[in-house]
């Protein structure tokens, strides 16, 4: 008996997160950080292959967020079915400074960050994680993936 399938997930482009596309005004994604992914991604696709192939109970299934990320980015979400993202590296929710992100509040309580007025029309919602909306898109390109679970 005991577990049949078991998912694990590569690393999305840490390179593309606006915590890391703020020095390029949200307009690029840092190339040398989605470098260093890509090769975690690849050993880890190689771990997973040896584990499957020494293991007759169970199967790892890799889920690829790398490739789903970056279609949804590159496409600007725009898919049948799928929110459409005018900058997608962009965060709906940020600081009003570099000294301050989303949710800072100064020693007064005085809010010192900025939500869009459409966080539907936002892929992140801060720095570092997407909307629904964003999550949503990423599904739509997960779904081959998701049906080997």
């Amino acid at each position: 008996m005991g577990i049949q399938k078991i998912a694990a997930t590569g690393l999305q482009p840490l390179g593309c997160l606006p915590r890391s596309t703020a020095a390029s005004s949200f307009q690029q994604c840092n190339s040398t950080e989605n470098l260093l992914v890509s090769l975690h991604n690849q050993l880890l696709q190689q771990a997973v292959a040896t584990l499957n192939n020494e293991t007759k109970d169970s199967t790892i299934v890799l889920i690829d967020l790398y490739d789903s990320f970056m279609t949804v980015l590159k496409n600007k979400g725009d898919r049948l079915g799928s929110s459409k993202f005018e900058n997608p590296l962009k965060p709906c929710c940020m600081g009003t400074s570099s000294s301050y992100s989303c949710g800072s509040v100064d020693k007064n309580g005085t809010k010192e960050y900025t939500v869009c007025d459409d966080p539907k029309s936002a892929f992140f919602w801060d720095t570092a994680h997407p909307t629904q909306e964003g999550w949503q898109a990423v599904c739509t390109y997960l779904q081959a993936n998701l049906k080997q679970l």
